[in-house]
């Protein structure tokens, strides 16, 4: 109890200034490291831009079996504690193809998509034109997740996320019991579910059916905002995956 209490002061005493961060990640699974990721990200106070880009790499004998790189970058707007997004753009290699993709916002929320590359990777369910208002790219989504800690101490939240061929609903909630090996800090439970844009690689039961993952939020050093500081995900084929913070640094 104390000690989520004092998490509650320390994240929203934590600034909202416009500075530039940059954390590192190890990603593991059963325990070897597979690959490395880095996030730069922008959050300023309401009424500011955001930027959040992501980049990640395959390492070890991940990389032997499958060698994969990515980036992704959103922008936009962080309004009343929600992020509009304003474009999204992913480009990377995996299993030897190059995958391209970049959403264009109107003002009203709509996505328009600018570039997707290949045009079909794989038999996929319908995507309904309404899927595309009311939504947010995947790096918004963590930007919403984000603002809203920062400005409750809390993860409860909900949203949906398209990213140009999937769309998938997810529901965020504050763990309510305070478990000793969180060292105090707040966990989130995720819940995720596909609901258009499925692959059709296996029965769309199982497909759609709902995957549970968790985020503990800290605040990595003095006067950094509070961020994901370990990432679990529950993964079809290597259990759960587990991101770990190495490094939270400013960023030029």
């Amino acid at each position: 109890m104390i000690a989520r209490a004092a998490l509650a002061l320390l994240l929203l005493a934590a600034p909202a200034s416009a500075e530039r961060w940059r954390a590192t990640y190890v990603v593991t699974a059963a325990g070897i490291a597979v690959a490395d990721a880095e996030v730069r990200f922008t959050l300023g106070p309401q009424g500011s831009p955001y930027s959040i880009e992501t980049r990640t790499r395959s390492r070890g004998l991940a990389s032997w079996l499958m060698r994969s790189q990515s980036e992704a970058r959103a922008e936009g707007l962080l309004q009343a504690a929600a992020p509009l997004p304003r474009s999204y753009q992913s480009e990377g290699h995996w299993r030897g193809v190059q995958r391209r993709t970049r959403l264009d916002y109107a003002p009203d929320g709509t996505s328009r998509i600018v570039t997707l590359e290949p045009a079909q990777d794989m038999e996929r369910t319908p995507v309904p034109e309404d899927a595309r208002r009311g939504h947010l790219d995947p790096l918004s989504a963590l930007v919403l997740l984000t603002a809203q800690v920062r400005a409750t101490a809390r993860c409860d939240a909900q949203t949906r996320t398209f990213d140009g061929r999937r769309v998938v609903e997810f529901q965020v909630v504050t763990d309510p019991i305070v478990q000793v090996g969180d060292r105090g800090l707040l966990r989130c439970i995720v819940e995720s579910r596909p609901t258009a844009g499925v692959a059709k690689d296996r029965p769309i039961e199982e497909a759609m059916r709902p995957t549970r993952s968790t985020l503990l939020f800290g605040v990595a050093k003095p006067g950094a905002p509070a961020i994901p500081v370990q990432i679990e995900i529950a993964s079809r084929w290597w259990g759960t995956i587990r991101a770990e913070l190495v490094e939270m640094t400013s960023a030029e």
